[in-house]
């Protein structure tokens, strides 16, 4: 057995060699923050104090993760890439220690709770912690309990930072899903805490043209930004592309037809990869084949993209191949 040590909370923790040290992190409640769990976002990248060489040599996909956050990998690594092979002592979390405090933690009250179709539900919340605000696109965590530990989820946020005691997720309900299931029978009255929000996929400030895609419950941030550039009056034109399977999973038609009747610079189009042709008479195909054949190369253009990691990695590369330039591509990846 492994010594794992989580010094900036006081944590010592054995675990067996192979174990997943997000499942390590996860038994021990430490308080690293996890988002995709899969090396992409880097929300847990944490310092490593001791036993740096047990956690093997950083992948290509670590060193880019790092890399894009601006951090050492000879001082920081991601432990949802990790797996136990030694002793680690881990310090703080970058998000900590950036923010020069511990991470926020919050408690919400549920407000209402409604299906948007048959696998994705909408909660809103009530915030009853003091100083909530957030920007445009990111997310909470939830600590959601369990039989033996608090599981933590990562929930982007839906709904307009100008409402500070207020927040909306919508999620999918996914078989076997902790965290998901445990969202979908929430109701008005019961009280869940929260970290955060926390997250770089954020609303940029200029005054750019801007490309939205996004695929099922990837909706989420992508309507916190609209509901922002509303508010704000922007003159931006936002032409957003959002991909679901077939007629029954479609969501948020109104909010999205009532956004056009409001904000003459948006547009929208909604893609369906495998629809019933009896039930729809729209664009059918996968959305990133709508990027590639209706989007125009242009210089200024700034591009938000949200789903699967494999849609986001192909939207990526027929940006780039039109000419929109790496840093103004922002993304976060749903898993």
């Amino acid at each position: 057995m492994a010594k794992i040590c989580f010094r900036s909370d006081g944590i010592e923790h054995q675990a067996a060699d192979g174990d997943w040290l997000y499942d390590v992190c996860v038994e021990a409640r430490a308080t690293i923050p996890f988002a995709c769990k899969a090396g992409a976002c880097g929300t847990c990248a944490t310092e490593v104090l001791e036993g740096s060489e047990n956690l093997g040599k950083p992948g290509l996909r670590e060193l880019r993760t790092l890399g894009e956050k601006g951090l050492d990998p000879d001082r920081y690594r991601l432990p949802c890439l990790g797996t136990v092979a030694g002793d680690v002592a881990f310090g703080r979390s970058a998000l900590a220690t950036q923010a020069g405090r511990e991470l926020p933690v919050g408690e919400a009250e549920v407000e209402s709770q409604r299906r948007l179709n048959l696998t994705v539900c909408e909660v809103r919340f009530f915030v009853r912690t003091q100083g909530f605000a957030f920007q445009p696109g990111q997310y909470v965590i939830f600590q959601i309990p369990a039989e033996r530990e608090v599981v933590r989820r990562s929930y982007s946020i839906s709904t307009t930072p100008s409402d500070q005691r207020h927040f909306e997720i919508c999620v999918r309900a996914v078989a076997g899903g902790h965290g998901s299931n445990y969202v979908h029978r929430l109701r008005p009255g019961q009280k869940i805490r929260f970290e955060g929000p926390m997250g770089d996929f954020t609303l940029r400030d200029n005054d750019r043209d801007i490309l939205m895609v996004a695929t099922g419950t990837g909706i989420s941030p992508i309507k916190s930004m609209l509901l922002h550039l509303l508010e704000q009056r922007s003159n931006r034109k936002v032409h957003l592309l959002f991909g679901v399977r077939a007629v029954q999973d479609i969501f948020y038609t109104d909010f999205l037809r009532g956004l056009e009747a409001q904000y003459p610079n948006f547009q929208h189009q909604l893609v369906l990869s495998a629809p019933d042709p009896a039930q729809w008479a729209g664009r059918r195909g996968r959305v990133t084949d709508a990027v590639r054949e209706l989007v125009c190369p242009a210089e200024r253009t700034e591009a938000y993209l949200c789903g699967s990691q494999g849609m986001v990695a192909e939207v990526e590369a027929i940006l780039r191949s039109k000419g929109v330039a790496a840093e103004h591509i922002h993304h976060e990846d749903f898993y």
